[in-house]
């Protein structure tokens, strides 16, 4: 059995995830075996401190352990999941555990920054050791029901993604409620991104990539109207119109963690998620410039 870590409470993703690993609460379908959340450390929060003591009584409910300070966890766990709300805190909470050789899940997004990223991921190869970060979006199981049908349905050419874009100061741009459609889009093209370039209104975030093999795709992040997520993909032998549930999303991503600790490889390569933040770093750039493409090789 896996022993795990949480560093910081301010995202119910703390709560979702013990439930999940300790048993507690869910539905006999939403458990992941192989591992269980042992101690936590509660954290501080410029983004959502007011979160923090009722996701606290939640975590002791699941039998989740407090400890004073992240370091505390050292020697008594196998496995740390850094959960904090701000990706620009995330190299400060996870190098600790890097640095001694404990295998890290770190939550969405994964860094806000290109240094940050990099040095993440710097730190977990330069000490033998794994790193891994993703949405739990990439494993709906609209997803990959639709992946398993590409005999079917022939190649993706393009893919027109939609969902919440809600901002938050702390998570710039895409960085906050927007990653999960950044981390959809990308699920389904892959990487290869030469240029973004991206328009922002009060209401919505429209992003347009262009990929390195010529196919075109696009985003839309909403702040009105309905925020539900989906896509239409447009292949060889059809257009595909497919609404995403989040419903065994967390399980699923759970169980990747699990499965990447036991293997030391991630189930989301580190290239990507550091080509993932870069294309939000050139969206944010392009909104900047009025609309202007930005390539992805500018961005550092």
């Amino acid at each position: 059995m896996i022993r795990l870590g949480i560093v910081d409470f301010d995202s119910s993703h703390s709560v979702e995830f013990a439930r999940r690993f300790n048993h507690v609460v869910v539905d006999s379908d939403q458990t992941v075996d192989g591992a269980r959340v042992v101690l936590g450390w509660p954290g501080t929060s410029e983004m959502s401190p007011g979160r923090i003591s009722g996701f606290t009584a939640q975590l002791r409910d699941c039998g989740v352990e407090l400890v004073e300070q992240p370091e505390d966890m050292i020697g008594r766990i196998d496995a740390v999941l850094v959960l904090s709300l701000c990706g620009g805190v995330h190299l400060d909470r996870v190098r600790p555990f890097l640095e001694v050789g404990i295998p890290a899940y770190v939550d969405k997004p994964f860094a806000c920054s290109s240094e940050d990223a990099e040095e993440i991921v710097r730190l977990a190869v330069a000490h033998d050791t794994f790193v891994y970060g993703t949405s739990a979006l990439r494993f709906s199981e609209d997803v990959k029901q639709f992946q398993s049908r590409e005999s079917v349905h022939g190649r993706l050419n393009g893919v027109l993604v939609y969902g919440p874009a809600k901002r938050a100061e702390g998570n710039p741009g895409l960085f906050h409620y927007g990653i999960h459609a950044v981390e959809l889009l990308y699920t389904l093209m892959g990487t290869g991104v030469e240029r973004v370039s991206a328009i922002c209104c009060d209401g919505a975030d429209v992003v347009t990539g262009s990929w390195s093999d010529g196919r075109v795709a696009g985003l839309r992040g909403n702040r009105a109207g309905s925020t539900a997520y989906g896509f239409t993909a447009f292949c060889d032998q059809a257009v595909i119109e497919q609404r995403v549930s989040s419903r065994y999303a967390y399980r699923n991503l759970c169980r990747t963690i699990v499965a990447g600790i036991e293997s030391k490889q991630p189930a989301v390569a580190n290239n990507v998620t550091l080509e993932i933040v870069r294309f939000v770093l050139a969206a944010l750039e392009s909104e900047r410039l009025n609309g202007e493409p930005v390539a992805l090789g500018a961005i550092k």
